[in-house]
């Protein structure tokens, strides 16, 4: 399937947000991001049950620090 990630096309056979977050940031995501498919935040705790379907668009944000 065909997904908009942060703007670019990827391409996946993964069928829910979880399995594709692990496989594509291994250990790095945690704390501080945070995914919204379609213009919906999905909240961690939904990660593993938010099927992908083709078409749809992730947006991945990672909070920083500054001053």
């Amino acid at each position: 399937m065909r997904l908009s990630v942060n703007g670019e096309f990827a391409e996946t056979n993964f069928a829910t947000l979880g399995e594709w977050v692990i496989a594509e940031f291994k250990n790095s995501i945690g704390k501080g991001f945070a995914i919204a498919v379609n213009d919906c935040v999905v909240p961690n705790s939904e990660w593993n049950s938010q099927p992908l379907q083709d078409g749809d668009h992730i947006l991945v944000v990672q909070a920083t620090q500054g001053g």
